[in-house]
């Protein structure tokens, strides 16, 4: 059993440098985080709230923006060839997820993509004459091949908060599905890009402008990639199964058997 005595419980951490730098306890998924991460591919990955997926967009970053610095001890230590370190663009549409108008989630929408895509050198300027995706397909044409990372957590965020109102829905999927043209119209540029989300919208235009994204939600061999099974829970939290199951006076197998059924 791994010796986790001085190791904290991660509750809460969804930042994966703060809890390697609060040696906090992390199930090492980083053999299929390097699986995924070491092909020039792109991902979607559905999977209910809480469930760790910006941990692991958070890993994604790390890993492309410094290489091997918080991944010691690892599976991926003895994996990952270092390579020229690409930009990496992170963005939280769930940041984006309260508006009253297409109007204002236009301004929100362009605000995200400006600030998050200006801190690896665009420059939006507010022009009525130039959008904010044309000036992105512009920069990103200037752009090295596989220069460019992009990690979007919660892309349905904006979506849902709207399904009950069609015309407001389909303005933002529009606003969205414009942003993911300029995306797959860069391609060149693009090292890795990786999205996540609780449901996929097949009936929207968002999935047919990236329709070069493989969905891995269903795929056998990334189904413990989020999550944790029941070796994993024996093997980094044994330390606490052992102290719980005593204070609650029964066997460490019956505590394992209820927090399964929960």
């Amino acid at each position: 059993m791994t010796d986790n005595n001085l190791k904290n419980l991660p509750l809460g951490t969804s930042d994966f440098a703060a809890l390697r730098l609060a040696n906090e306890i992390y199930v090492d998924k980083t053999d299929l985080v390097y699986e995924l991460a070491s092909k020039r591919r792109k991902y979607f990955l559905a999977r209910p709230r809480r469930f760790g997926k910006s941990l692991l967009i958070s890993t994604f970053e790390s890993l492309f923006r410094h290489g091997l610095r918080d991944f010691k001890g690892l599976a991926i230590e003895k994996l990952w060839i270092e390579e020229s370190k690409p930009l990496v663009v992170r963005l939280d549409f769930s940041e984006i997820k309260n508006f009253s108008s297409p109007e204002d989630f236009s301004r929100k929408f362009t605000s995200l993509i400006s600030r998050c895509f200006g801190m690896v050198g665009f420059q939006y300027v507010d022009d009525d004459l130039n959008s904010a995706s044309g000036q992105l397909s512009t920069w990103l044409q200037t752009l090295d091949i596989n220069a460019l990372v992009v990690l979007i957590d919660e892309y349905d965020a904006p979506l849902t908060s709207c399904l009950n109102q069609h015309g407001l829905f389909n303005s933002v999927r529009e606003r969205i599905s414009e942003f993911y043209a300029v995306l797959k119209s860069n391609d060149r540029a693009l090292r890795f890009v990786f999205v996540t989300g609780i449901t996929k919208f097949n009936k929207t235009s968002i999935f047919s402008e990236l329709n070069n994204l493989s969905d891995i939600s269903l795929a056998p061999q990334f189904g413990s990639l989020l999550g944790y099974t029941h070796e994993e829970v024996q093997t980094y939290f044994g330390s606490y199964i052992a102290k719980s199951a005593e204070v609650l006076s029964i066997s460490q197998n019956e505590l394992m058997n209820r927090l399964a059924a929960h």
